[in-house]
């Protein structure tokens, strides 16, 4: 692909640039993030109903007050043809989780928003046991995965380690998935902040998997043709910069021509899809475009900076 203009010599721009958006985007996910009840403790409850009071979450909070549970947070969804009821707070136990989800229906049924039990679809119950669990399977599921890409790098590049240490690359690895994620992370945040409804679930974790999953693809191939370069032109003197610079134009229409094709089909499951789906789409929907500026803008041209730095004598 034709060269328009050098990536590599902008290296300190495009990073400065990641960084700080990176900072703004975990600063509005965090500033909004929502957990739902599978990460903490509380009970959803989804049926078959009407809510006509306006004040049905406050009215809900003060009766379980009444019935000695602390105030709780109440998220009604009620779009679509049932009504989704998300109750979330950390309780002292399993046992009070569970006074919590008969208390619930109760409620529902005395105050006439639905006439039996048999309107209520589906009731999910999350403990302290349950959460526990979640909590530590999801962080080590991530650790896992950029553990794993690190390790790939080092032994991927051990051929060519005379030219590029192996580790630098790991490196940079960690660094760039840490910011190819900040993007669906802050729109996800921002999605939050203007949906109460939207929370942080087993769906947003996975989808984030996913984003590096694509990511490191994506990242593989240019560095993957980076080391075929090297290969090429290591029996003469050659320029790191101009190695990097000609690896990224000559992957980019191949990347450019699969995050395409990946975002037209997250449009497809984003417009035609619901709840999970939506959710699921529009994260990695983000990611695709995050994945793929992070890979040519700051994945390459970063390795090269530290290479200058760390290996200044070898670097021309």
């Amino acid at each position: 692909m034709k060269k328009y203009f050098s990536i590599v010599k902008r290296g300190y721009l495009w990073l400065s640039i990641a960084l700080a958006v990176a900072v703004a985007s975990w600063v509005l996910f965090i500033f909004n993030a929502e957990f739902s009840e599978e990460f903490t403790w509380g009970v959803s409850i989804e049926f078959n109903g009407e809510i006509s009071d306006a004040d049905f979450s406050e009215n809900l909070v003060q009766n379980l007050q009444w019935q000695g549970f602390p105030k709780l947070q109440v998220n009604v969804d009620t779009e679509g043809e049932n009504v989704k009821l998300k109750i979330n707070w950390k309780l002292d136990s399993d046992e009070k989780v569970n006074e919590l989800s008969a208390a619930i229906p109760t409620y529902l049924i005395e105050n006439k928003v639905i006439s039996s039990a048999d309107q209520i679809i589906s009731q999910a119950v999350v403990g302290p046991s349950v959460w526990d669990y979640m909590r530590s399977t999801a962080v080590k599921a991530l650790i896992f995965g950029l553990i794993a890409m690190m390790i790939y790098m080092i032994f991927s590049f051990g051929t060519v380690r005379k030219y590029i240490a192996p580790w630098i690359l790991a490196s940079v690895v960690l660094l760039s998935s840490v910011l190819s994620i900040s993007w669906p992370a802050g729109a996800y945040g921002l999605w939050m902040g203007i949906d109460s409804t939207i929370q942080i679930d087993t769906v947003f974790i996975i989808a984030i998997l996913t984003i590096i999953g694509y990511w490191i693809n994506d990242v593989i191939i240019i560095f993957d043709r980076v080391r075929e370069n090297i290969v090429k032109y290591s029996k003469k003197d050659f320029s790191y910069e101009e190695v990097f610079e000609e690896s990224i134009w000559q992957t980019l229409k191949r990347s450019i021509g699969t995050s395409i094709s990946t975002l037209l089909v997250l449009c497809g499951m984003f417009i035609f899809g619901t709840g999970v789906v939506q959710r699921f789409a529009f994260t990695v929907w983000v990611g695709v475009i995050s994945s793929f500026l992070s890979s040519v803008f700051v994945a390459i041209p970063t390795a090269y900076i530290l290479l200058k730095l760390l290996w200044w004598k070898k670097i021309k």
